[in-house]
């Protein structure tokens, strides 16, 4: 499933207990559990909620950069890759959320414990005041 990150800047990285990565277009990708990130030099395996903060500074390398392809697979893994070669693979976890993509109007997927997707879509934005 596409996630529709494609084209999508990266614009910021915050690590507490998980990763947020914001992206241009109020697009976000929440990595609650471990996830490997690969460049074409190195592999760094991080877990959010043990790994210190200064153990994330390959993902902030990745500030400025495009994503050219954002991807939920059949086992409830996200795969994420940049132009730059960099690829972020969270795989589902058993226990918890391992992740989660939101865009613009509601639009979400969650890997839920196990890996099943729940995918909520955006709203139609309406032009009528509340």
């Amino acid at each position: 499933m596409d996630l529709g990150l494609s084209g999508k800047k990266l614009q910021s990285v915050l690590t507490e207990n998980s990763v947020v990565m914001k992206f241009q277009d109020d697009h976000f990708a929440l990595m609650a559990s471990p996830l490997t990130l690969s460049s074409e030099d190195e592999t760094f395996t991080l877990t959010p909620d043990e790994d210190p903060a200064e153990a994330f500074a390959p993902i902030r390398q990745l500030l400025g950069l495009d994503i050219i392809e954002s991807i939920a697979d059949d086992s409830g893994a996200l795969r994420m890759a940049f132009e730059d070669g960099s690829l972020i693979h969270v795989p589902a976890d058993d226990q918890c959320e391992a992740w989660n993509v939101s865009g613009p109007r509601g639009a979400l997927v969650v890997s839920m414990p196990g890996g099943e997707l729940a995918i909520w879509s955006a709203h139609a934005k309406s032009d009528t005041p509340e």
